[in-house]
């Protein structure tokens, strides 16, 4: 489901480890994630490289203590933290994280795509997670059992079966989503929010026509629902109404673009759904804050 993401041997590379690591994925379907162990005996030799912009989560779970550790997100160091052996570290991978280890450190690295604790909290009829806390550091006891069983696991020669492997990544999920999850307001009925299979069909049709190409009634109409119902469920479901969830999406690819490939900005606005270069600077600066050449020069100048 998610082979190009930062885990395993990439994820080693962007630190500069010279072994290729052990890793494995949990869960199956919708539900998938990958655990990556990363031993860095001697410390990092450098900063680590910058991580190409996704969807998803970089879970640290540290096994050892680590001092003088240093951490950019964004382009913005961060107060040196040390961490404690069992401590967690949750970062991001939309922020640009950078980190820079120069003593010994070994860490369970738990990989998680936003779509992966979406279909999670479709299918346990929870609130949409918006983002995961991002404790720099502190203490885990949970993750750390489920942490140190994987690698175990992993140690081992043999092949774990499949239904513990599912079980395991199913135990990190929920351990993730009711501890970390941040806009987990309380359980939705069935009535008020959208079934699973009309989330994700709402969300395929939605994203295969950025340009904004779709009406609420056409949206409603492949769901089986008025446009009413559909308007207040999408907007239950994922926390702000469709037009505006599109927006965010159209965003989010221009930032993929931005940070990726040389392309002029007027070309970027009209790939991703925008009538003109001022209408992607309008928006991307309502939204991110800052003007997407800004934010284009920031982060190209961290690196």
């Amino acid at each position: 489901m998610f082979d190009a993401g930062a885990y395993g041997a990439r994820m080693a590379g962007y630190l500069h480890l010279p072994e290729p690591p052990l890793y494995t994925k949990l869960g199956s379907g919708h539900f998938e994630l990958a655990v990556t162990h990363l031993d860095a005996a001697m410390g990092y030799s450098e900063p680590a490289s910058s991580i190409p912009a996704e969807k998803a989560f970089s879970i640290h779970l540290h096994l050892r203590p680590t001092s003088e550790g240093r951490l950019w997100l964004g382009g913005r160091l961060l107060p040196t933290i040390n961490r404690l052996a069992g401590g967690v570290t949750v970062l991001d991978l939309e922020q640009d994280p950078i980190c820079f280890f120069p003593n010994p450190t070994e860490i369970v690295q738990f990989y998680i795509p936003r779509l992966s604790l979406e279909e999670f909290s479709y299918e346990n009829r929870l609130p949409i997670v918006d983002r995961l806390a991002c404790p720099l550091g502190g203490p885990d006891a949970v993750l750390h059992h489920l942490g140190s069983t994987v690698l175990s696991m992993m140690r081992r020669s043999e092949t774990a079966s499949k239904l513990f492997l599912d079980h395991l990544g199913l135990a990190v999920l929920t351990h993730v989503v009711h501890v970390y999850g941040v806009n987990r307001s309380s359980i939705l009925s069935d009535k008020e929010r959208l079934a699973p299979w009309q989330a994700r069909r709402a969300r395929d049709i939605l994203t295969a026509n950025i340009g904004g190409d779709v009406t609420v009634s056409a949206l409603a109409a492949e769901c089986g629902l008025s446009a009413s119902h559909f308007a207040r469920a999408f907007r239950r479901t994922f926390g702000k109404p469709p037009h505006r969830w599109l927006l965010h999406q159209r965003i989010e690819q221009a930032k993929g673009f931005l940070l990726n490939s040389r392309k002029p900005l007027s070309e970027i606005a009209l790939h991703c759904g925008f009538a003109d270069q001022p209408a992607l600077n309008r928006a991307f600066r309502r939204v991110v804050g800052e003007s997407p050449g800004e934010w284009r020069r920031r982060r190209n100048g961290h690196s």
